[in-house]
C-alpha cells in the first residue's frame, strides 16, 4: 500500500501531471494550439492546427517543451514536423486547448515543401503565378548554363526550387551542374529529393549511382547500377558500363 501511495505521489510530481486539463468536447479549428504531457511525463507534446478540411486536421508539431506552453512562448519553440495530418475527431480527446493562434508565415513556409497545394491555399497565393515565376528562373538558368556560367545557372535553379520545391527538372539540372563542379554531396541531395518526388526518373537514378561511386560509396553505387538494368532495360548497357567502372574502382582505388 505504501509503495502504491509513493508511486501515485511521484506521478503527480511529473511535469504537467497536475496541470493537464483535457478540453471536453473539443471541436478542432484552424489556429488551435493543443498540448498534452508526454507519456513519460518529461515534457509536453504540442501541435498547431493549420486547417481542418473534410474532417482532416492539418497541423505542425513542435519539439517537446519542458513545461506546459502558453501562446506567448511558442515563438521560441522549434518546429519538429512541418506538416502532419490526422482526423479531427482523433484530436478531440486527450488534448488541452492552449488557445488559438494562426500559423505564422515562417511556420507555413515549411508546409510548402510538404504539401505545396495546401501551402498555396492557406497563404492565398496564386499557384499559376508562382509556377510562372519558377519557370522564368528555370529558363534563365538554361541560358547561363549554355554560356558556361555554371554558378549563375545553379543560383537560378535554386530560385526556381525555392518557389516550387517539387520542380523535378530544376532539381535534376542543378544536380548535374553540381556534379560538373565536383560537388557530389550537394548533387546527391538534389537527386534524392528528385527521386522522392518522381521515383521513375531514370537520369536522376543513374546520376545518384554516379555520385555514390565518386564519393566512394561503392556498394551503394553497385546496387544502383544493378537495379537500374532491371528498372530501365532500354538503358541497361549504360548502367552495366558504370557497374563495371564501380567494380574497377573497388579494385584499383581510383574512380574510372
Amino acid at each position: 500500500m505504501l509503495k502504491f501511495i509513493s508511486t501515485f505521489i511521484a506521478s503527480l510530481r511529473k511535469p504537467g501531471a497536475a496541470q493537464f486539463c483535457p478540453t471536453a468536447q473539443l471541436a478542432v479549428t484552424a489556429g488551435d494550439v493543443l498540448a498534452q504531457p508526454l507519456p513519460n511525463g518529461q515534457g509536453w507534446s504540442v501541435l498547431k492546427v493549420f486547417a481542418v478540411l473534410d474532417g482532416v486536421a492539418h497541423f505542425l508539431t513542435y519539439e517537446p517543451l519542458p513545461a506546459k506552453p502558453a501562446l506567448s512562448t511558442l515563438a521560441e519553440a522549434t518546429v519538429r514536423l512541418a506538416h502532419a495530418q490526422r482526423s479531427a475527431a482523433a484530436l478531440a480527446d486527450g488534448w488541452e486547448l492552449i488557445g488559438n493562434q494562426p500559423a505564422s508565415a515562417s511556420e507555413l513556409q515549411g508546409l510548402k515543401y510538404m504539401d505545396f497545394d495546401l501551402y498555396v491555399q492557406l497563404t492565398g497565393q496564386d499557384a499559376d503565378s508562382i509556377l510562372r515565376s519558377a519557370r522564368e528562373h528555370f529558363e534563365r538558368a538554361g541560358v547561363h548554363g549554355a554560356e558556361g556560367r555554371r554558378i549563375e545557372a545553379i543560383n537560378e535553379y535554386g530560385k526556381a526550387i525555392e518557389l516550387y520545391p517539387a520542380y523535378v527538372e530544376a532539381l535534376d539540372k542543378r544536380a548535374f551542374y553540381f556534379m560538373e563542379l565536383g560537388l557530389y554531396e550537394k548533387a546527391l541531395r538534389d537527386l534524392e529529393e528528385s527521386l522522392y518526388i518522381n521515383e521513375d526518373g531514370m537520369a536522376a537514378f543513374f546520376s545518384k549511382g554516379e555520385c555514390l561511386m565518386k564519393l566512394g560509396h561503392l556498394d551503394e553505387a553497385a546496387a544502383i547500377f544493378t537495379e537500374g538494368q532491371e528498372r530501365f532495360p532500354e538503358h541497361a548497357s549504360q548502367f552495366n558500363e558504370f557497374l563495371k567502372r564501380t567494380r574497377a574502382f573497388a579494385l584499383t582505388g581510383r574512380p574510372a
